[in-house]
């Protein structure tokens, strides 16, 4: 045997598929380990033994799930052995083996087939007169050994017998048995057992452990009503294989002898790798078993020692707790929601006051659902009762119920809203809430929204704050007169007096001056940072909430640069101004103080001080447009970069396909060498207005100074000229740092023109919506028509048809008909120019389109899965178990990928589904749409990349949810299982009907269609 085949390298693979089942592999030096794999070679290596030297196996059957894979181990030398070459050609064809259940006769066949009977073994045309008589005498049928006469080859002692002139030459199969060779060969095989008699344990070194931990038996060939525990794969000692209803010896000479048992161990082997596909699968449901069982242990493990803890400590018992489970009822939920939202500035609307329940939704959840408002889980760590992060919705630990809590006079409080009693939250009570609480976000109103209008809406709350603001800058300006004061006092009088007490008196003044003004300036920008940090967080997540709330519309007329650039604009902002604002606050007030100083001690000289101040901020300000321009131009080309940049890492693999990665480099190269042009002319503006702050001041200072030796002189009495010069320096100062303060402000502006368009839009849904309840699925568009610009042409013309309850219509037509365009009428992403959609009778312009989506399932054409592991792809952005997740897969037909992946459920998913296949895409978004369990479902080519047996399963499943379904679909094994057809032609409706009916019409468009698709 080591002398037939091939040798086999694998020298630089690390793993070998095994050919099959029409190929011998022989381990003739070293070891391989054997493993069971999924047939696509996914997913986690099954091990199952190790192949020593002296191995024989036959490859494995196609068919089942899983399949045999090799890993040859360092020094394995391995032979790949065509089962054709164990024989002499005959006069017919190679035989094939049977399928499983198919067994080839035992008295016919081709007597040079692998798989085929033996029983003219020898001389064509002859019958073999004892297949089963050993022709080397080496054992008996009950294992004794014996001499037998031999019938082929060699006798016993090597001696050639002869053959008649018309037997055939022998084979090389023949040759080595005659030889004796193979009798120290092992065999991997497998006996089944039919359950129909008692079979004897085996002994020696025939037992094995099988994939269910079962151990082999002896059995007949019958292998009806075989069971998984009776299918095993071992490793049978030399010489000796479990075989029939005995346990005997038999030699490797005789396995390959026997026709009749090539096909049996085919036979076997299916039923061995079926039985794997079963053990794998009951591995890996008991791995997710044994996993989601761990958490959930660990988590009652933390939740026990967490109450043990708090036990141990002697927690007192809550103040006010209601009685009874009144306090776990979505009415208490309720209330404790509007106490919350009332201190939040947020209306709230019963939730069950229409719209379809929410079951899977916490109560505090649908509360927000149905008012409009977003929310967000935050932690509670530290000294949580001492951070004002503003009302909040708490729980308490022991019984989870809900409870409202508000800051109040330095901390936090505990509200019960039932009965009105608050108790202050510390240290010694914090641990009766739980860690997780709810904080609800103010939305903007639903109007278009001018600035000042913005910077109310941001401002609130902040009153103590402003008040601070207020306090500090009056003790500051109030200090900042003794500076020019106490310098004309001190220069001008005392010093020249010598009085030396005094001065020290008045430095000691100016030096507590300079302090508390210091705590007052600390206070004030104290108060500013903390203004600045509730404006974004009141306006940022405002703009998120309207963003997603605004038409399709307003999306598809913008790119993704300023779309982002909108959504992210209220940070930009607040990152320009951080600091500003404190420096515009000082500078203002002790430039306006000292302004008034001006004016008491000299109107005229005042004047012109104001004069010069007028001519230094015109020339500031036109230096400031003439940056804002360029700055302008800049933001707008910082989107269009930023859009580009985004679009081509998108479309790399078809830059890379088309080999345009040059140009799409080029396209980018020169917009981003204009980008530095511009932001080299905006830095040139900068240097030169820093030039002008560091002259203009001595410049005016000289001025002055020649004004006072000229046309004013003595005006101003010495120490009324010092203090009247401090004045001016400290004014043309805070000018200074005034000026440079609105420079840098004056670029926000370009990012508030970029945020403004989400301002202006109006949200999709607004307050005076009508909530849809709970649909039935009936459906009806009305008249409708639709073009994309005012004056552009009519996309859809007068387009008429009713969906009822359950029924499953399909949309048909030409590419370009107006579709995919009807779809996105029927789910209100766009607005018909006349005409209506109707849900239940009601006009869905006027309900909560929101709300009505919630209700349905959607997969638009070429809809791309979200990022982050097929788990949350699946879930989306709500709060699905695993349980309900792998149900929505299996009823897109995915669950068997998923099952394949490296992490099932839990594998990471690039952004696009880059990494799955296109069908695979296809499903993900199926699951997605299926797993609300939705009664209406909108399919927009959604199985375009599906294969037959698929789609028969997403068919099917859609068709146990019992919901209405609306499909646009060309492939014809869809439409043919619809209830109804509708037939579009350049946006009009031309057909209706049964798809038989439409089909008999061999005039119509539907059959047109048809009969394009079949040839």
């Amino acid at each position: 045997m080591g002398g037939l085949g091939t040798p086999v390298d694998h020298t630089t693979a690390r793993s070998l598929g095994l050919e099959g089942p029409q190929v011998l592999w022989l381990v003739t030096a070293g070891a391989m380990d054997l493993f069971a794999v999924d047939a696509g070679r996914q997913g986690h290596w099954h091990f199952l033994g190790r192949l020593e030297t002296g191995t024989l196996l036959l490859g494995p059957v196609d068919g089942p799930r899983h399949t045999l894979v090799g890993r040859p181990l360092q020094n394995c030398v391995l032979r790949r052995i065509q089962l054709r070459e164990l024989h002499r050609p005959g006069p017919g064809p190679y035989g094939a083996y049977e399928p499983y259940g198919e067994q080839a006769g035992h008295g016919g066949g081709d007597p040079y087939s692998p798989y085929g009977g033996y029983a003219q073994y020898g001389h064509p045309g002859e019958p073999y007169a004892d297949p089963y008589t050993d022709p080397y005498g080496t054992y008996d049928t009950h294992g004794t050994h014996g001499t037998h006469a031999t019938h082929a080859g060699y006798d016993a002692h090597g001696t050639p017998w002869t053959h008649p002139a018309h037997e055939p030459v022998l084979s090389p199969l023949d040759d080595a048995f005659a030889r004796g060779y193979g009798r120290s060969l092992r065999v991997l095989f497998e006996a089944p057992f039919d359950g129909q008699h008692p079979t004897p344990q085996p002994s020696g070194d025939g037992d094995a452990d099988g994939p269910d931990g079962g151990h082999g038996t002896g059995a007949s060939q019958d292998a009806a009503g075989t069971g998984d525990e009776n299918i095993l794969w071992m490793s049978m000692a030399p010489g000796s294989v479990q075989y029939g209803s005995a346990y005997g010896a038999d030699t490797a000479a005789d396995l390959l002898i026997d026709g009749v048992l090539w096909q049996d161990m085919v036979n076997q082997q299916t039923r061995l790798l079926s039985a794997l596909d079963r053990w794998i699968e009951r591995l890996e449901r008991a791995h997710e078993d044994r996993t989601a069982a761990g958490i959930q242990a660990g988590e009652a493990e933390r939740e026990s020692a967490d109450r043990a803890l708090l036990n141990s400590i002697g927690r007192p018992r809550r103040r006010g707790a209601p009685s009874g489970t009144a306090a776990g009822t979505d009415d208490a939920a309720l209330a404790v929601c509007r106490t919350v939202a009332a201190a939040a500035r947020i209306p709230v609307t019963d939730p069950d006051t229409g719209g379809a329940p929410e079951s899977r939704l916490d109560p505090v959840e649908r509360t927000a659902l149905s008012s409009g408002f977003r929310t967000r889980d935050v932690r509670l760590t530290g000294s949580w009762w001492r951070d004002n992060s503003g009302p909040l919705v708490g729980y308490w630990s022991d019984d989870g119920d809900p409870v409202a809590l508000l800051w109040h006079r330095g901390r936090y409080e505990a509200v019960d809203p039932a009965s009105g009693e608050r108790w202050r939250v510390g240290r010694d009570n914090a641990a009766e809430f739980d860690d997780r609480a709810v904080m609800f976000y103010r939305p903007l109103p639903d109007e278009p929204l001018p600035a000042w209008r913005l910077l109310l809406f941001s401002l609130r709350g902040t009153r103590a704050d402003l008040r601070n603001l207020a306090l500090g800058g009056l003790v500051a300006v109030g200090l900042g007169t003794l500076v020019p004061l106490a310098t004309g006092q001190v220069l001008g009088v005392y010093v020249p007096a010598a009085e030396n007490g005094l001065i020290v008196q008045v430095s000691l003044a100016l030096i507590v001056s300079a302090v508390v003004a210091a705590a007052f300036m600390l206070l004030q920008n104290t108060a500013i940072l903390r203004m600045e940090g509730r404006v974004e967080a009141t306006l940022q997540p405002a703009v998120w909430d309207r963003l997603l709330r605004l038409p399709t519309r307003f999306f598809a007329e913008r790119s993704t640069g300023e779309l982002a650039s909108a959504a992210m604009g209220i940070s930009s902002i607040r990152k320009v101004l951080s600091g500003i604002s404190s420096v515009l606050v000082q500078a203002g007030t002790v430039g306006a103080v000292n302004l008034v100083l001006l004016l008491l001690f000299s109107v005229e000289l005042a004047l012109v001080a104001v004069a010069m101040l007028v001519v230094i901020a015109a020339l500031f300000l036109g230096m400031g447009l003439w940056q804002l321009r360029w700055q302008r131009r800049l933001v707008v080309l910082g989107n269009k970069l930023n859009n580009q940049a985004f679009q081509t890492l998108r479309g790399l693999p078809k830059l890379r396909v088309a080999a345009a990665e040059s140009f799409a480099y080029a396209a980018w190269a020169r917009k981003f060498a204009r980008s530095r042009e511009l932001q080299q002319r905006v830095g040139r503006i900068k240097n030169l207005i820093t030039v002008l702050n560091a002259v203009y001041l001595p410049l005016c200072t000289l001025i002055m100074f020649m004004l006072l030796a000229g046309p004013a002189r003595g005006a101003l009495s010495p120490s009324g000229f010092l203090t009247f010069n401090t004045a001016v320096t400290m004014m043309l100062s805070s000018v200074t740092q005034l000026t440079g303060a609105l420079i840098s402000a004056a670029a926000v502006l370009p990012m508030f023109e970029q945020v403004r368009p989400v301002f202006r839009a109006l949200p999709e849904v607004r307050g005076g919506s009508t909530r849809p309840g709970a649909l039935s699925g009936a459906i009806e568009a009305r008249q409708l028509s639709f073009r994309y610009t005012e004056d552009g042409p009519l996309v859809l013309d007068d387009v008429s048809f009713r969906v009822e309850p359950g029924e499953f219509v399909a949309v048909v037509g030409a590419s370009g008909c107006g579709k995919s365009t009807l779809l996105r009428l029927l789910i209100g992403f766009d607005r018909p120019a006349s005409g209506e959609v109707l849900y239940d009778g009601q006009d869905l312009a006027a309900l909560d389109q929101a709300a009505v989506r919630r209700q349905c399932g959607v997969v638009l054409q070429n809809a791309q899965p979200f990022s982050g592991s097929v788990l949350d792809c699946i879930r989306g952005a709500e709060n699905f178990s695993l349980e309900e997740a792998w149900e929505a897969a299996r009823l897109a037909g995915l669950a068997e990928d998923i099952q394949r992946m490296p992490m099932g459920m839990h594998t990471v998913l690039s952004d696009g589904g880059g990494t799955v296949s296109g069908g695979q895409r296809q499903r993900l978004m199926i699951a997605q749409a299926l797993i609300r369990r939705p009664r209406i479902l909108f399919f927009d080519e959604a199985t375009s990349a599906l294969d037959n047996e698929t789609q028969r399963i997403v068919t099917e499943s859609t068709r146990e949810l019992r919901a209405t379904r609306v499909v646009i679909a060309h492939r014809l094994s869809t439409v043919m299982d619809a209830d109804r057809v509708v037939v579009m032609a350049e946006g009009r409706v031309v057909q209706q009907g049964r798809p038989a009916d439409l089909l008999a019409d061999t005039t119509g468009l539907f059959h047109e269609l048809v009969r394009r698709q079949i040839q």
